[in-house]
Order: C-alpha cells, then sequence, then structure tokens
C-alpha cells in the first residue's frame, strides 16, 4: 500500500519535507532527513521534516507494520531523485555544457574532468528561482506516491541463555545476543536504539506483562504498581550485532527494522526457560515467565528443592 512525500527546495538551499507518515519515537525526522541529505547534499540541519498534518501533507497510510522507512522512505527518496534530475538540468545550464558532461559529488555538479568549475545545489535552488532555463519551469520541488512492488523482510538471529533459582523461580538473563539484518542502514543509531527498546520492551512482554482478570472478570492489576515495567535494573545488557542484505525491491535497500527485536525477542525468552524444563519433559510454558509462575511451574514437575 502506498504512501507519499512531497520535498521543496526554496531559493536559499533549505528544504521542507512533507510525508503521509506519522513518527511514534522512531525518530523519522533523523532518519528521513538523512535520506534527502544523502540524496541532494543537503544538510540535514536546514530540511525541516513535516508528518502528520493533514492539512498539508500528501496523502498516506501512516505508521504501522514497520513500513516507514520501506515504504516512505522510498517515497523520499524517488521525490528526491526527480528534484536532483531538474537540478542537474540546471547546473549544465549554468554551466554551458551538456548533461552527460556533469559528474554529482556530495553537494554538487562538476563538470567531468575539471574540478574547478562546479555549481552546489545551493547555488541551483537559488537559480531555479531566479534564472531557471527556458522551457523550463521555474522553482525546485517534487511529489512522489511510492506503491511497493513486493514486500521488504528482514532478516536476524537472536540467542539467550537463562539461569533459573530452583527455590524461588526467579530468571536471570545471563546473555542475550541480537543479530538484525534490515538491509542498507540509514542511520545506526537510528537503528540501534530501535533495537534496544523492542528487545527491552520484547523481555518485559515475555518475562512479566499480565493483565491478570479474577473469575467474575475483575481486573486485578489496577495500576502500573501491579504491571511489570522494567526499568536499567531489570533490562538485560544486549549484545547486537548485524549484517547488510540490501533488499532487491526497496530503492535504498532498506528494510523495516523497528518491530524485529519485538518479534523476535518474545519467542526466545520463551524458548530459552521451556529449555530449561526441558530434562522434566516440559515442552510449553504459558508466559509470562514471571517468578511466582515459573516457581509454580517447577513445583508442578516435581523440581522443587
Amino acid at each position: 500500500m502506498f504512501d507519499s512525500c512531497e520535498i521543496r527546495i526554496h531559493p536559499t538551499g533549505s528544504a521542507i519535507a512533507r510525508m503521509g507518515t506519522i513518527t511514534q519515537g522512531q525518530g523519522h525526522q533523523t532518519t528521513y532527513a538523512q535520506i534527502i541529505a544523502t540524496e541532494l547534499g543537503i544538510p540535514s540541519e536546514v530540511i525541516q521534516v513535516e508528518e502528520g498534518d493533514t492539512s498539508t501533507a500528501p496523502y498516506g497510510l501512516g505508521t504501522y507494520g514497520s513500513r516507514s522507512t520501506p515504504v516512505a522512505g522510498a517515497a523520499i527518496a524517488l521525490a528526491a531523485r526527480k528534484i536532483h534530475a531538474k537540478a542537474r538540468k540546471i547546473a549544465a545550464h549554468m554551466l554551458e555544457v551538456n548533461e552527460n558532461d556533469l559528474d554529482w559529488e556530495v553537494d554538487r555538479f562538476k563538470v567531468k574532468g575539471d574540478d574547478s568549475k562546479f555549481k552546489t545545489m545551493s547555488e541551483v535552488a537559488w537559480q531555479a528561482y531566479h534564472q531557471p532555463p527556458a522551457g523550463l519551469e521555474p522553482g525546485l520541488e517534487a511529489v512522489h506516491y511510492y506503491d511497493p512492488p513486493n514486500f521488504t523482510f528482514p532478516f536476524g538471529i537472536y540467542l539467550c541463555v537463562v539461569d533459573i533459582d530452583r527455590a524461588t523461580g526467579e530468571t536471570k538473563i545471563r546473555r542475550f545476543y541480537a543479530l538484525d539484518d534490515c538491509g542498507t542502514r540509514i542511520n545506526p543509531m537510528i537503528i540501534e536504539g530501535q533495537i534496544h527498546g523492542g528487545l527491552t520492551e520484547g523481555f518485559a512482554v515475555a518475562m512479566g506483562q499480565q493483565m491478570p482478570f479474577d473469575a467474575q472478570g475483575n481486573l486485578l492489576g489496577n495500576t502500573l504498581m501491579d504491571y511489570f515495567l522494567p526499568t536499567f535494573v531489570e533490562t538485560p545488557h544486549w549484545e547486537t550485532d548485524h549484517t547488510t542484505t540490501p533488499s532487491p525491491h526497496h530503492p535504498l535497500g532498506a528494510k523495516g527494522v523497528a518491530e524485529s527485536p519485538h518479534v523476535g525477542s518474545i519467542p526466545t525468552f520463551t524458548s530459552a526457560v521451556v529449555d530449561a524444563f526441558s530434562h522434566l519433559g516440559v515442552t510449553h510454558l504459558d508466559m509470562p515467565h514471571n517468578a511466582f509462575r515459573t516457581w509454580k511451574a517447577l513445583r508442578e514437575h516435581g523440581a522443587a528443592l
């Protein structure tokens, strides 16, 4: 399902970009600005990213299912490439050469074989609004709607080692290793933050979060005092790693990443706990694996001290 992007380069060389997605803490502004900066050579500090304003944004289907970079990110890149193509025409006019005689380098078009002859994107932006080539309309902006030809599939492998106290049922995460492959890594720091957040959320779900009800259907956990929210004290040390396999279906080779650690970590925690019970013939244990539930399972299977 499609998403969209509108990019407008101002005469000053700064830019505003509008998308149909909305950030939920994933750092869209950083990632989206970096895509535009890479494609157009504009510093990310002068790129304003605007999302979710239905009075100005182009149509989009929003943020869910780890689709922001795979879909909106592609729309951004392709809108930027439309601008880049027009900017090349303007730069060729300014330098009095053919478009094919230009090379692109970071933030400028330069004449092949002569590094002294070039025009930066800022210079091109000014020209676009003041003296564009004959037959070329003024301005430097583009809109692109990207409808993915296929899904992107992130890869990964997670390994967990646990120690269970047979007397109390308390489970300690000795090691947790997470390797993710989200294709082209646009901003490694943003990716690492999302992975750490997703792993912590997965740890909470697998190891403690529960909304218990009594026989009459009354909620027994009425406050956050009764609901497991892991802090720095409880959260394990995450060992993270990555490989990079660019997606063939995406213009940047990027895949989703935000939900990968949540999807992958929960069964990994459960599998580790179940494996600790395997010598007792146990093949299944319901989540969450908090100390009380694990202690009960130990006694039910005759493993108490």
